[in-house]
């Protein structure tokens, strides 16, 4: 359990690090940089909404 633990943590600081240095060395500004990333997460999370609300059936007491 203890190498678990580690080996989930040791993943998660790696993706961290290489997010945080893949953001450091971009060749796009600071303001362009997160403006990209916030405009590639909005779209993300309005793809995974249109999912969920097409595979989620309708209640009946929501035709009233």
């Amino acid at each position: 359990m203890k190498n678990t633990t580690l080996c989930i943590f040791s993943v998660l600081g790696g993706m961290v690090l290489g997010s945080a240095v893949a953001l450091a060395l971009a060749p796009k500004t600071g303001q362009e940089m997160r403006s990209f990333v916030r405009d590639f997460l909005n779209e993300e999370i309005d793809k995974w909404r249109s999912a969920y609300k097409e595979a989620m059936p309708t209640c009946e007491c929501d035709k009233k």
